[in-house]
Formats: structure tokens, sequence, C-alpha cells
């Protein structure tokens, strides 16, 4: 005879299909993501994705088609990815230098914490860009960038907080360029300068770095 729990049990529930199609996606969109952060679209192979999520290289077919379309949906997982963290700040709701402030500690975190999301990036780059370009969702992921950005620096202008005429993509590209950098190089800048760009000493400063630099940027002279 089969032992039922009892309703108010807490043994685990069976996972139901849908939740075990979205669990392996996901597992293969992560494993995804380290090998094409590593090895690129034309290094990477499926074989070693399928292995490091556990499941069979037909899976990866079944559910993304062939390696460039699996390709896209991992670049465009990952560029998710850092927007759903900005998400999550609520910047509309804080004064617009703590927002600011807000917002790039979390990329700066957000890049070291996420190095593979970094380094896809940095591949991506080195193809030319060719495969984001042919993203549907282009337009979408510059959206969720920017707008958040503009809504910000308008504000902080309003208030007197920060300077007129501020554009998005300058403070964006500041914010990026002091968040990456620092992951990019740090395996070159370790053995050629010996400076290790990820020890505690060198993120605070270069954090503190990054915040005074937005500061002199963004707020209007004393």
């Amino acid at each position: 005879m089969t032992h039922q729990p009892p309703p108010n049990s807490l043994a685990a529930p069976t996972p139901q299909p849908a939740d075990a199609d979205a669990e392996l996606r996901d597992t293969l969109l992560a494993a995804g993501l380290t090998e094409f952060a590593r090895y690129g679209l034309d290094g990477a192979r499926l074989e070693r994705i399928a292995e490091r999520a556990g499941c069979a290289k037909r899976m990866v077919y079944y559910y993304f088609g062939d390696k460039k379309a699996f390709y896209l949906a991992v670049l465009d997982d990952a560029y998710q990815g850092i927007r759903a963290s900005e998400e999550k700040l609520n910047l509309d709701a804080l004064e617009p230098r703590a927002a600011l402030h807000l917002l790039a500690r979390n990329s700066f975190h957000y890049h070291e914490a996420h190095a593979d999301f970094t380094r896809l990036v940095l591949v991506e780059n080195l193809q030319g860009g060719a495969m984001l370009q042919r993203m549907q969702e282009g337009d979408r992921l510059r959206q969720a960038a920017l707008a958040p950005l503009e809504r910000l620096l308008l504000r902080g202008a309003e208030t007197g907080a920060f300077r007129q005429g501020l554009k998005a993509e300058d403070v964006h590209y500041l914010i990026s360029a002091l968040s990456a950098f620092r992951v990019d190089h740090a395996e070159t800048w370790e053995k050629l300068l010996r400076i290790n760009l990820l020890s505690e000493p060198d993120r605070t400063r270069h954090l503190d770095l990054l915040l005074q630099t937005l500061d002199a940027f963004v707020c209007p002279p004393a």
C-alpha cells in the first residue's frame, strides 16, 4: 500500500512538466553562458554544454534550435540578467544622486559577480557585434538599459542635483567602462603589472573612483 503524505506535509511537490522544462532550459542557458564566454561562438561545443547541464545534446536543439539561435538566447538572457538586477533597485523612489550611486554600485558588483556575462560581451565585441545585430529584441534591450537612466538624469536636472543636458548613453558608458574593465583585464594586469584589480583594497578604491568620477561628471559646479 502506497503511503500518501497528509495535506499539510512538508514533502516537496512532484515537479510538473512545465516546471521541469523551464528548469532545464535555465540550466542550459547557464551552461551555455559559461561555454560561449570561454570559447566564443565558433569554439563552443554543444557536447560540453549538454554535459555541464546534465542532459543529452539533443535537448539543446529541442529548446533553442541550432547553435547560433542558442547563442542568441544566451546573449539575450545575459543582458536581461543585469537589467533585472537594476529593476529591483527602485531608483525612482530615491534622491537622484543616491539613486545614481546605487545604480553604479550595482553595475560594479554585478560585473565582478557575473564575470561570464562580462566576458561574453567582450566575445561579442571581438566578433564585431554580428550576432547582437541579428537579435530581434535589440531595441528592447537598449530601452531597458537607457530609459531608467534617462528618467533619473531628467529628475536630477529638474531638482538641481545634476547638470542640464546630460546624456544617458554617456553616463551608461562611464559606469560600464569602470565596472567591466577591471574584470576583463584582471589577468593581464596581475601578470604584467603585478596589480590584482579584484583584490579587496583595489575593489574599494576603484568603486570610490567610479562614484567620484560620476559626481564630477553629473553634478553642477559648487
